[in-house]
């Protein structure tokens, strides 16, 4: 006999990510498992995605979907749970985490797409690679890139995310931390794998970097790379990006790194001033 059940309504509750995609290791005798979170996931976003259009229920869902209803009914709350649906009179809703996340994203490429003509500006007097990004909790993401002259560039591009400590963009981003927050981002950003000398020059650079409110970075990676980093200020002051421009080490030794300064400072202040700030 044929079981006419949905095969992830046996699936555990609370499986609503891939244990591949969240960086564990999946053993073998867990394939199955892994494979059905993907399916679960998956789903999840199908439901979101019908919830776009408005409010539908959880019934209509399922047929949509060609899903269970019990299925429907699981992952619709398992979603308002974490705020991401909510309940109306009409059927399940977009949540509040999601219209944060929508928000956040309008003023992130508002922002960004205001700043693309600077950068490209900035790429095209100093020969090298700009790069625009912000702040995600203890990491920084690269939103946007302008390649510039050098034949040697740096391999980030838009959605890299990096420990906000191991970048010159993100150390920009950091300028107005306090330093028992820089000591721990940047223990993070080592793993852990740092002196107490090596925590006290990079708090002093640090230092050093929020007085000029400039940083001009070596990597501590061992690729080579230099960069030279801003901050971008909203109406309230606030730091709600960073840019910068980096390439191989070398190049900067044949430049005039005062001028790189001035023209990464000078773009940093006219982005802040698209976005309100007024120094």
């Amino acid at each position: 006999m044929t079981d006419s059940r949905d095969p992830l309504d046996s699936a555990p509750d609370t499986v609503l990510a891939d244990p591949v995609m969240a960086g564990g290791a999946v053993p073998d005798a867990d394939a199955r498992y892994a494979v059905k979170g993907a399916q679960t996931l998956m789903r999840a976003l199908d439901i979101l995605d019908e919830v776009i259009a408005g409010p539908i229920k959880a019934v209509d869902i399922a047929r949509k979907l060609g899903m269970s209803k019990t299925t429907a009914h699981r992952l619709a709350h398992a979603l308002k749970s974490r705020d991401y649906l909510s309940i109306t009179p009409d059927g399940f809703a977009l949540g509040p985490k999601l219209l944060q996340l929508g928000a956040l994203a309008e003023s992130q490429t508002d922002l960004v797409r205001l700043a693309r003509p600077i950068l490209e500006a900035l790429s095209a007097e100093t020969g090298f690679c700009s790069f625009a990004g912000q702040r995600e909790g203890d990491w920084s993401r690269h939103l946007d890139r302008v390649n510039g002259r050098q034949r040697l560039r740096v391999a980030t591009i838009p959605g890299d995310v990096r420990p906000i400590a191991e970048t010159g963009l993100g150390k920009a981003l950091l300028l107005d931390e306090g330093e028992e927050s820089w000591r721990r981002l940047y223990v993070a950003a080592r793993a852990g794998h740092v002196t107490e000398a090596e925590i006290q020059r990079w708090i002093d650079r640090m230092r050093d970097s929020r007085r000029r409110q400039i940083v001009d970075h070596d990597s501590e990676l061992g690729d080579g790379v230099h960069s030279i980093a801003a901050p971008v200020r909203n109406a309230k002051g606030r730091i709600v990006m960073a840019i910068s421009i980096a390439g191989a080490a070398q190049y900067y030794a044949e430049t005039d790194t005062t001028r790189l300064i001035a023209a990464v400072a000078r773009s940093a202040a006219d982005i802040s001033a698209l976005a309100g700030y007024a120094s």
